[in-house]
């Protein structure tokens, strides 16, 4: 009686797991007012005199430019990165930590907003 032959082929499967996205929010603009939510991710505004208001509990709010006005709810912690001049920044957090700033330029204000 011939013998049967079986032969197995074994295919290692690759199982990709998707990394959660990073939640974004980008303006960019002269002059503008308008709101922005950030997701809980980086907000980022660049160009001049604008007037914006971002909520969302960002990580990371980013202002590249000069004289913005920017009202932000910042996540606990959350970093204030600024480039530029004579930007004014109010921030928020849930509870009350102070935001951790990274500021190149002259006569930028960065308060808490009361």
């Amino acid at each position: 009686m011939p013998m049967q032959c079986t032969k197995f082929v074994f295919v290692p499967a690759v199982l990709a797991l998707a990394s959660p996205a990073s939640a974004q929010a980008t303006f960019e603009g002269a002059g503008d007012q308008g709101e922005l939510d950030c997701g809980g991710g980086i907000a980022t505004i660049s160009g001049a005199s604008n007037r914006m208001t971002v909520t969302g509990g960002c990580s990371q709010l980013v202002i590249e430019g000069a004289d913005n006005e920017v009202r932000v709810e910042l996540a606990s912690k959350g970093v204030i990165r600024i480039v530029g001049a004579s930007n004014r920044v109010q921030w928020t957090t849930p509870d009350g930590s102070k935001a951790q700033l990274r500021v190149s330029g002259a006569g930028n204000r960065i308060s808490m907003a009361r």
